[in-house]
């Protein structure tokens, strides 16, 4: 079941998505790269490849299982040479008739057997590679799944950190305007030389958190390139979106993940497999009853002692064997109890994992409500305290500590943005249904075109 759920992202691959690029972009490549795009490129992954070998591999065991239960038909071929002596008793003759019988030739037998009952161990065997193709199959939905949610990551953490550079280059840029503006009013004698410096000190802070955030985005810009094994990434063109409020409770979300997780699939499948494996220990216990026959097709190098066919109906059973079936059937048992406890962990945590990205989700959502109020005070404060400075109502101090609090709320805007969509992605990928995303989001399908170099 190679992708067997649709992805947000595939449905969304009609749709042009994108985010408008800045200038740093060009230093990578000016070839837009929407998310629809790197996902598709994303199923080149060599893990993902892996893993759907996998799946084919369990499929062509179950086919070749399919005809277990049909009888087997082979053909013997050998060449044949024998010498007999029969030595016969007449009564109405005194010495005894000696005659000799000599046969070479190719012999050649066609024989059957069909196992008509095996207690039940071939059905099992059937059914026990069945559930392991469901595994394989849960196991590939899982890691796609997984390589998604970190291609989202590296894809918007790749957006904010673009934008952060440019809200720290702003920064530097406004903090270099007044330094210029205060080294004008030391020459005029408006202010000290000690202000001055203190400007200068925070241009220099400025710079270097430019230069650092720089950094930042080119180590997430070449994260994502080895993921999608793509070089260079280009200007990537989904917007980061802007939180939203969920209208679903908790409990909704959860139903879902019990439903749709791989894991509870994979779970599921595994304790398929251990009881078809019961099945076959138990199996072991019982006869077999299975239907012979042969035949001979050149009768001429057919042994004197052999019939030319011969068919007939068999029973064996298995006194004694190398192995204690019992214990076997025990340590089934005791494995079908392993994957129950797994079950009930696996549901307890998963079920936490929901509540704690739901609440993550509902919070990250407040804090941007917030932080926009706290953004737009801020803007308004370093406006102010510029306009004071310029005319000596205001400290250099007072204008660069505004100057740095309006980059710091705009940063921390962009983060909150980042962890909400973040959260939310994986919200979506507990409940094993990715494509919640866009309906919970629809931002995410927009696009904005790359800017023209």
């Amino acid at each position: 079941m190679a992708f067997a759920r649709s992805s947000w992202i595939q449905k969304a691959f009609a749709l042009s998505i994108g985010l408008s690029c800045t200038g740093l972009t060009a230093q990578l490549s000016a070839q837009s790269l929407s998310m629809a795009e790197a996902e598709q490129r994303l199923r080149l992954s060599y893990q993902l490849l892996a893993q759907q070998a996998d799946v084919e591999a369990w499929q062509f065991q179950a086919e070749a299982l399919d005809s277990l239960a049909m009888p087997q038909l082979d053909i013997t071929i050998a060449g044949i040479a024998y010498h007999k002596d029969v030595f016969l008793h007449v009564p109405t003759i005194q010495d005894p008739v000696e005659l000799d019988f000599f046969r070479s030739g190719i012999r050649s037998q066609v024989n059957v057997l069909w196992p008509l009952y095996t207690g039940g161990r071939t059905a099992a065997a059937q059914q026990q590679v069945a559930a392991r193709v469901t595994q394989a199959e849960a196991e590939q939905q899982q890691l796609q799944q997984q390589l998604v949610k970190r291609l989202l990551d590296l894809y918007f953490s790749s957006q904010m950190m673009q934008q952060v550079v440019q809200v720290r280059q702003q920064a530097q840029q406004a903090l270099l305007q007044h330094v210029h503006r205060a080294k004008r009013f030391e020459e005029e004698g408006v202010i000290t030389s000690l202000q001055r410096m203190q400007a200068e000190v925070a241009k220099a802070d400025a710079r270097r958190e430019a230069v650092q955030a720089k950094q930042q985005w080119l180590d997430i810009q070449a994260a994502l390139s080895n993921l999608l094994q793509l070089e260079p990434v280009g200007c990537l063109t989904t917007p980061l979106p802007t939180p939203v409020e969920l209208t679903q409770p908790a409990q909704w979300f959860v139903g879902q993940a019990r439903r749709s997780n791989p894991v509870f699939h994979q779970l599921s499948a595994k304790q398929q497999q251990a009881t078809q494996q019961l099945k076959l220990e138990q199996g072991k216990l019982m006869p077999e009853v299975f239907l012979v026959g042969s035949y001979d097709l050149n009768r001429s190098a057919t042994p004197l002692t052999e019939p030319d066919w011969s068919v007939g109906l068999g029973v064996r059973y298995h006194l004694l064997t190398n192995t204690n079936r019992r214990s076997a059937i025990n340590s089934v048992q005791s494995r079908q109890q392993q994957l129950h406890h797994a079950t009930a962990q696996a549901q307890a945590d998963i079920e936490l994992a929901v509540q704690a990205q739901y609440r993550q989700v509902k919070n990250t959502n407040e804090q941007f409500q917030l932080l926009q109020q706290d953004l737009t005070l801020a803007r308004e404060h370093a406006r102010l305290q510029s306009r004071a400075f310029e005319q000596g109502m205001a400290t250099s101090l007072d204008v660069t500590d505004a100057r740095l609090k309006l980059a710091a709320a705009e940063v921390t805007l962009l983060q909150v943005a980042y962890q909400h969509i973040s959260a939310l992605a994986q919200l979506s990928q507990l409940t094993g249904q990715p494509e919640l995303l866009t309906q919970l989001m629809p931002a995410v399908l927009q696009s904005q075109p790359c800017p023209e170099n």
